[in-house]
């Protein structure tokens, strides 16, 4: 307290990135699925949009925006239906799925995975999805990730 040192914590939520063309992202998208009530978001973000801010609290370090705060980061609020739909229209694909009793099975095995989706369905984030927009204007929704950033990106 007594220190004239600064600090700034950046409180993320869940990644576009644990969207994956393979078995993890499968996992991910099923288990988010089975876990969650259909209606209810989960905020997500980009780990450039991280590093955008990670960078700004450093080299704004000053700034009463990052000095001595706390931040909650999203780039976007999606249900997994809002997910689903976003992806096959962004991408012409359809969302990579796996069986649900084995995400159920992962779930249960790893307690970590099941934990995560419980603490979504049950606490959630509580970022500030247009606060953190104001901040950074260039943030991603998931259409623009998945063009520009993802493993389905064209080109």
């Amino acid at each position: 307290r007594k220190s004239s040192m600064t600090y700034t914590v950046l409180r993320l939520v869940a990644f576009y990135e644990n969207l994956t063309p393979n078995f993890f992202g499968k996992v991910f998208a099923t288990s988010w699925a089975i876990k969650m009530p259909k209606e209810q978001k989960l905020q997500l973000i980009s780990t450039s949009d991280i590093g955008f801010f990670a960078a700004q609290a450093f080299l704004r370090h000053d700034d009463p925006v990052y000095m001595n705060k706390s931040m909650s980061l999203a780039g976007e609020a999606l249900s997994f239906q809002q997910f689903k739909e976003t992806f096959e229209k962004t991408t012409g694909e359809k969302l990579p799925m796996t069986y649900r009793f084995l995400a159920a099975a992962l779930c249960w095995i790893a307690k970590e995975l099941g934990y995560m989706f419980k603490w979504f369905r049950d606490v959630g984030f509580g970022a500030d999805v247009e606060e953190c927009k104001k901040v950074n204007p260039g943030m991603k929704g998931f259409a623009t990730w998945l063009e520009m950033e993802s493993a389905w990106k064209k080109g």
